[in-house]
């Protein structure tokens, strides 16, 4: 009965996301594997807004104040977030460069998603419904993330010219 349930679950959360991912302003509150976040569209949750600014800059807004941002402010244009199938949401530029990471790869135990929560949390689950990144905002102040660090960029770099990243469907 559980599995039943857990597969109409994300029948359901595939359904909303694809009737809402071609829309140019998302109004959904899930990201699904293998779908992408581009400039002014993001999840969106009552006062909880989880946007790709066109500045390049991936911001968690509550109406307007800034809870949560990927640090990446002008750092790039043409950026995407995207929700890759190997379990690593990754900003990336428009010229193809990884900006920011959650560094989730290998962690998705399958179809995996990321939901703007009613709370505040924007949290990335695993197939198992395990919860495997946060953004830890469920109401909190604006908090600062680290940057990629040097050896990891490098790597998703590599990645992504040996062609082994994801490509939005």
């Amino acid at each position: 009965m559980v599995g039943y349930i857990k597969i109409a679950t994300v029948l359901t959360l595939a359904m909303v996301a694809a009737a809402t991912m071609s829309a140019p302003v998302h109004s959904a509150n899930v990201l699904l594997q293998g779908y992408q976040v581009g400039a002014g569209a993001g999840l969106v949750n009552g006062p909880y807004t989880f946007i790709m600014q066109k500045d390049c800059n991936l911001v968690l807004y509550k109406n307007s104040r800034a809870l949560w941002a990927s640090q990446t402010y002008k750092k790039g244009s043409g950026c995407v977030f995207t929700l890759q199938y190997d379990g690593n949401g990754v900003l990336y530029t428009g010229a193809g460069g990884a900006l920011f990471a959650t560094n989730t790869n290998g962690r998705n135990d399958g179809a995996h998603y990321i939901i703007m929560q009613s709370d505040g949390n924007v949290v990335m689950y695993n197939g198992s419904g395990m919860p495997i990144s946060a953004t830890g905002t469920n109401g909190m102040s604006f908090a600062q993330i680290k940057p990629l660090e040097a050896a990891t960029l490098e790597s998703l770099q590599q990645a992504q010219s040996a062609g082994v990243l994801s490509k939005s469907p």
